[in-house]
């Protein structure tokens, strides 16, 4: 009887693991997801704000009859600049994300399989 009930327990057990290692993966999955269209929202923002720049620097530089100086050039250049490192950061902290959920994933995956090894041990135990 114990050993039936042994069995039964490594059974559960091992089925229970591998319906968590597949939950975990699926959670990491939709998470990652997630931190991609955050990603993508963010460079949006970053993008309009040097338009909204770029535009007001124009208008200021016009109002102030300076609309055809070198100094609105620059403005503009700086702004620009500034623009594409804040989207390069955005993207560089996107791939370091996928790398983080990416190493989560196999993380979990690795504990499912832990637990699976040792629902099978303790089935073997039963019958030993």
């Amino acid at each position: 009887m114990a050993m039936g009930l042994s069995v039964i327990g490594g059974v559960i057990s091992a089925v229970g693991a591998m319906k968590q290692a597949k939950a975990s993966a699926k959670a990491e999955k939709l998470r990652s997801r997630m931190m991609q269209l955050e990603a993508m929202r963010k460079r949006r923002e970053l993008i309009r704000e040097g338009v909204v720049a770029r535009a007001q620097a124009t208008s200021n530089a016009v109002a102030q009859g300076a609309g055809e100086g070198s100094g609105l050039k620059g403005g503009i250049a700086q702004i620009t600049n500034q623009q594409n490192r804040n989207v390069l950061a955005s993207r560089q902290d996107e791939e370091l994300g996928k790398g983080v959920f990416k190493a989560n994933a196999a993380y979990a995956k690795a504990g499912g399989m832990i637990s699976i090894g040792q629902g099978i041990s303790s089935l073997g135990s039963a019958f030993g």
